[in-house]
């Protein structure tokens, strides 16, 4: 919260002519639940209290350094103002007529790393963004989350000495054939090493009625990567294949969106570079006479073989009320109702709500009243 109020406060020094427009909203909930959960082999029925919520704020307007946009949202955990999370973006583009963007962040700072290097910037601190067709480059800079040492007697400066910097460039052109060229760079400011790098590109030589990208990349590793990737059916299906040199491991992916009515996602993956070797999933969603019905169904197979599924009714019952049936089997919801379905969901199934469902069914009956 500290580093958010610092941010705001330069954002405000160095932007003494500001016009802007600012709106807010909120949402408030608490509820009662009821869970069926397995413990010693044997089932036992557990209720609490839940609550949560978020406030957002949103502004735009224009000041001297040109055309500004912000958001800040407080997530409110458990319904407990001691827990909760803020997070939030404030950024300045076309910072005096330029094709520059300077961005200020909290919990939402990211550049985006490569196939086989990720970015080491954290969750706060700025971004910089010049944007010059055809070229784009991206500068992160978050600070440590350690204010205080004790061990200097005071306070480090972050930015200078325990900071981490993400640069990367992109070059892309789309004719007469689309071409992508890319580089990351990692470094720590303390010692002023690089501490990861990666170039890359991809080539897209034909585009109907299938398209096909091919593409590479190198890394400080040392490794490097091949790899292609097809889409047909109007881009409904995704088939794509890498292969790691050095570790010599190999990844092949097939995904389908929306193939058939009420199916929206199926996704089937092999990878030797994961322990669960072999992992594929099914989303889907089912027309209910009341409310809606989601489901899904996934499956990992490597030293054992892992299955988990699901299946949730909603129902809004007015004036802010609602109801959710949730029926699981052998997965971690949590983990999914934050991340979708992967390889976690399943593996990690030994601790839902404090409890081991591998294996299992478990099930949860949630009333919440929001305002």
């Amino acid at each position: 919260m500290k580093k958010l109020v610092w941010l705001m406060v330069l954002a405000l020094l160095v932007v003494p002519a500001f016009a802007a427009n600012l709106s807010t909203s909120n949402w408030i909930g608490v509820g009662f639940h009821t869970r069926l959960v397995p413990y010693n082999n044997q089932y036992y029925v557990i209720w609490g209290t839940w609550a949560s919520g978020n406030i957002n704020y949103s502004l735009s307007g224009s000041s001297n350094l040109g055309s500004v946009d912000a958001n800040v949202k407080i997530d409110i955990a458990n319904g407990s103002l001691t827990d909760n999370w803020v997070s939030g973006t404030i950024t300045f583009s076309k910072v005096f007529n330029t094709p520059l963007s300077v961005s200020f962040h909290k919990g939402t700072l990211g550049v985006s790393g490569t196939n086989l290097v990720g970015s080491v910037v954290g969750s706060t601190g700025i971004s910089v963004v010049a944007d010059v067709a055809p070229v784009k480059v991206t500068v992160g800079v978050s600070p440590d989350d350690d204010w205080w040492v004790p061990s200097t007697g005071g306070m480090l400066d972050d930015f200078t000495l325990n900071a981490a910097v993400t640069a990367r460039a992109d070059v892309s052109v789309s004719a007469p054939i689309a071409l992508s060229v890319y580089g990351l760079i990692n470094k720590a400011t303390g010692t002023m090493t690089v501490t990861g790098w990666a170039v890359g590109g991809s080539v897209t030589p034909v585009t109907t009625p299938v398209s096909l990208t091919v593409y590479g990349e190198a890394a400080n590793t040392p490794e490097q990567l091949v790899g292609a990737t097809v889409k047909a059916l109007g881009e409904k299906v995704t088939v794509d294949a890498n292969y790691k040199v050095q570790a010599q491991k190999v990844k092949v992916s097939v995904s389908g969106d929306n193939l058939v009515p009420n199916v929206s996602k199926v996704y089937v993956e092999y990878d030797t570079a994961q322990t669960y070797t072999l992992f594929g999933y099914v989303s889907a969603s089912l027309p209910v006479p009341v409310g809606s019905l989601s489901l899904g169904a996934a499956l990992a197979n490597g030293p054992d073989t892992l299955f988990g599924g699901f299946g949730k009714w909603s129902v809004s019952l007015g004036g802010g009320v609602s109801y959710d049936l949730l029926v699981g089997y052998g997965f971690d919801w949590d983990d999914y109702s934050s991340n979708g379905f992967n390889r976690g969901n399943l593996t990690g199934a030994d601790d839902l709500w404090g409890f081991n469902v591998k294996g299992k069914l478990y099930a949860e009956s949630k009333l919440m009243i929001g305002f």
